[in-house]
């Protein structure tokens, strides 16, 4: 189960196939996972991981949407909570599922394969021009990944994870996740998405400081930039051979400067719950006078998003739980734990930095990837209060058991 939850949170199989839609079939999933993951036995305190900073200001962002929309009434609300509450049982159930160091590596490959289904059916909606309910055309994935922008998110969360489980995983598991690696980076050009690939490029040289050793490293970073430097200027010129005389970088930067106008206009007249949860495209025109092609919009930025829809009080859970969450992943496994864990540390903490960037661009704070995070997060930080070392069970055949003294062996 700890494989197949998050898989199925990123396949999504009620938009892969709608006749299932009507059965909720993630609802259904959550509900038979919590029963699972809470008969589990956990090899750390739950209560250690349900009373960390992180799930406490996640709570607390999920009450404030619905608080925000207070002027709609109760029953408003309540759908508010409703809608958001989906993400706080979602990092309640990946906890319980990640019971140990295994659970938490089967999480990830999980996570994995399921986001690459996303990516691999983008490039294939390219050529192919696959799509659900009409939305077609350039890596035109399914369900919360209907765009090109939405697309590059879910390929700058799982990049870095697979770039790291390639150094503890063997044979063809290996091989398919230098596959996916090619496939991330293929998926990102064919999005001919600007913010996307700014993103990409980042986040390979957060790699090659952070996840690569020795002195390599720093004749691969200026290699990395400059091949950077050419993917932005690619990118760029295809976005434009694309859209020809229409949607042009300096289009969107006009049309995100007046997004952005309206976004802090909000925040000064409404700046303790903002305007409410979800509803910036519907009174951004109250507060700017947006173009036509503006309204209905999100803010483009996620931290404007918050800001101007939950307001300071909203913004200071988001901000609080992201923070602790950096916090968290910061600190160092103990070496003589399974390695998958310090790649897992690595893998999230470059995701997050990217994924900090990368909100920059876009509105994404209801985007899986952050949640994703925190749950992995969470649980990373309650592994590291016990000793990995004395939990040999969890541990693979592979990596050598205590010797007969009973005194335990350093793992590499």
């Amino acid at each position: 189960m700890s494989f197949l939850f998050p898989f199925l949170n990123f396949l999504q199989p009620g938009i892969l196939w709608p006749e299932l839609a009507d059965y909720r079939p993630m609802l259904v999933a959550s509900v038979i996972c919590l029963a699972v993951g809470w008969a589990r036995r956990s090899d750390f305190p739950r209560r250690d991981a349900f009373l960390n900073p992180i799930f406490l200001s996640l709570t607390a962002f999920v009450f404030v949407q619905a608080l925000s929309v207070h002027f709609g009434g109760l029953n408003i609300m309540l759908n508010e909570l409703l809608i958001w509450g989906m993400y706080w049982l979602f990092v309640l159930v990946s906890i319980l599922l990640m019971s140990d160091a295994q659970a938490l590596r089967r999480y990830v490959l999980g996570m994995i394969l399921g986001g690459m289904v996303i990516v691999v059916y983008g490039i294939c909606s390219v050529p192919f021009q696959l799509g659900l309910g009409g939305e077609t055309g350039r890596a035109g994935a399914y369900g919360m990944y209907r765009n090109h922008n939405d697309y590059s998110f879910i390929i700058i969360q799982i990049l870095p994870f697979i770039y790291t489980y390639m150094g503890t995983e063997k044979g063809a598991l290996r091989t398919a996740l230098r596959l996916s690696m090619v496939a991330c980076v293929i998926g990102i050009f064919l999005s001919l998405s600007r913010g996307g690939v700014l993103a990409l490029v980042l986040e390979f040289l957060l790699i090659v400081l952070l996840a690569m050793k020795g002195r390599r490293r720093f004749l691969l970073l200026p290699l990395v930039a400059l091949l950077g430097v050419a993917a932005i200027g690619y990118q760029w010129a295809k976005r434009a051979e694309n859209q020809q005389t229409g949607y042009t970088a300096e289009t969107a930067e006009e049309s995100r400067e007046e997004l952005w106008r309206a976004a802090r206009k909000m925040i000064e007249a409404r700046p303790l719950l903002g305007v409410g949860s979800r509803r910036f495209g519907e009174f951004a025109r109250n507060y700017y006078d947006l173009s036509k092609n503006q309204i209905g919009k999100n803010s483009h930025d996620t931290y404007l998003e918050v800001l101007a829809t939950s307001g300071l009080i909203g913004f200071g859970c988001f901000s609080f739980m992201l923070f602790g969450l950096w916090r968290q992943l910061r600190q160092r496994h103990d070496p003589r734990g399974p390695p998958w864990l310090e790649a897992t540390r690595l893998g999230a903490l470059i995701s997050l930095y990217s994924m900090f960037f990368r909100a920059l661009f876009d509105a994404k704070n209801d985007d899986w990837s952050f949640y994703s995070l925190v749950a992995i997060g969470i649980v990373y930080a309650a592994l590291q209060r016990v000793s990995p070392a004395n939990d040999v069970s969890a541990l693979p055949a592979e990596i050598p058991q205590p010797s007969r003294g009973g005194r335990p062996r350093v793992y590499s």
